[in-house]
């Protein structure tokens, strides 16, 4: 079975458009919003990054995917220039695991049923993954060719060069629910 990872391949930050956050730019961001004491983990993948109050306490999300609300936050506090949204580069790791990415405008939903079919394949999506959203990849009928579905490619086949992947929800079941495509500004 293919790695998680390689459903979402990882691209190289380009300076023009991707941006890194780090665990400083993470204490920056949450000071600026007011929590006191920073930031800190509660885990070891990228959702479990929290800002701390004065009196300890952490930040809580309703919802898991509530996380993104918070970095895309944070991502507008360090980078103020510029219009940027959070994008989750993969799910092994924490802080360095973020980029911000600027944001031009929503392109659509990925459509990885076309992407597949265009390589000879079709759609096929494991049951029991940890991260749902990863889920997904491309097979032949015999499923003895299994390939990871590199999603920063299929924004780009879909809708054009600048259209970069975004997850939104890791935990979501279906690609509605967890991708979506925005354009980023050059």
């Amino acid at each position: 079975m293919p790695d998680a990872s390689a459903a979402s391949a990882v691209k190289e930050p380009d300076p023009d458009v991707l941006r890194p956050m780090s665990k400083q730019t993470f204490d920056a961001a949450c000071k600026e919003q007011g929590y006191a004491r920073g930031v800190t983990l509660i885990g070891s993948d990228a959702y479990s990054i929290r800002c701390v109050n004065e009196d300890g306490s952490l930040q809580t999300f309703p919802l898991r995917e509530d996380i993104h609300n918070s970095v895309a936050q944070a991502c507008q506090d360090t980078y103020r220039d510029k219009r940027v949204t959070d994008r989750l580069a993969t799910m092994g790791g924490t802080y360095t695991a973020w980029q911000c990415a600027d944001y031009g405008s929503y392109a659509g939903i990925p459509d990885l049923k076309g992407w597949c079919g265009s390589r000879g394949l079709q759609l096929v999506g494991t049951q029991n993954y940890r991260y749902p959203a990863y889920r997904w990849f491309c097979a032949n009928s015999s499923k003895t060719r299994l390939e990871g579905i590199p999603m920063d490619r299929v924004c780009s086949w879909q809708f054009d060069e600048s259209a970069l992947d975004r997850v939104f929800n890791v935990y979501g079941k279906t690609v509605e629910d967890a991708w979506d495509c925005f354009y980023t500004r050059t």
